[in-house]
């Protein structure tokens, strides 16, 4: 049996269904996502101050949670900083997880733990955007003033609180000292504060 040419589409009809078929899909548009997150949220869109929730970055208009530091690495470094080199190791384990767990707990970022692993000094510590491990020198003089006034010290005196507000002013004590101070009710106990 014998084809013949009218019974065989011709080239020109199959390329103009191909073309009106194609055509047909590239018009057709997806329609836009509706957003599941509350603006500012984790995924949802960024206000329009280009703001985010605490711990958020906006990032082609969509609040995204920056990656983490790395607190196994934060413990270490502060570790380095706050402890001796003759510290025991289980001294040692302990300070790493409670760092660890502060560290996961504060939501730390990666920018903010690079700056942590940098560091070499409490000063070093106390000049990152969101440092760990640091006593707050201003309760630490606040307490200190307290237990001044209550202990009925001569003014003119040099005291252990006084000396201890004006090394605060130089140096940035660690948390251990601030928890030392905080909880002592003498002079004398204020003095056996470890630095």
């Amino acid at each position: 049996m014998a084809r013949t040419f009218a019974s065989v589409p011709s080239l020109a009809a199959v390329s103009a269904i191909a073309v009106a078929l194609v055509g047909a899909g590239c018009k057709r548009t997806a329609p836009a996502p509706t957003p599941t997150a509350a603006l500012g949220t984790e995924r949802g869109p960024c206000r329009s101050d280009r703001t985010c929730d605490v711990g958020l970055l906006c990032l082609s208009e969509l609040c995204v949670r920056p990656p983490p530091a790395d607190c196994a690495k934060v413990a270490e470094t502060l570790g380095g900083i706050f402890l001796d080199n003759y510290a025991p190791r289980e001294v040692r384990a302990q300070f790493a997880a409670d760092v660890s767990r502060e560290c996961g707990a504060a939501g730390l970022t990666k920018d903010d733990g690079e700056c942590l692993i940098r560091a070499k000094s409490r000063s070093d510590l106390a000049a990152c955007p969101r440092p760990l491990g640091l006593g707050d020198c201003k309760k630490i003089a606040a307490h200190a003033e307290k237990l001044r006034a209550t202990n009925a010290v001569d003014a003119y005196l040099v005291t252990p609180s006084d000396r201890l507000v004006e090394r605060c002013k130089t140096e940035v004590p660690s948390r251990a000292f601030e928890t030392c101070v905080l909880a002592a009710t003498s002079m004398e106990a204020l003095e056996r504060c470890p630095w």
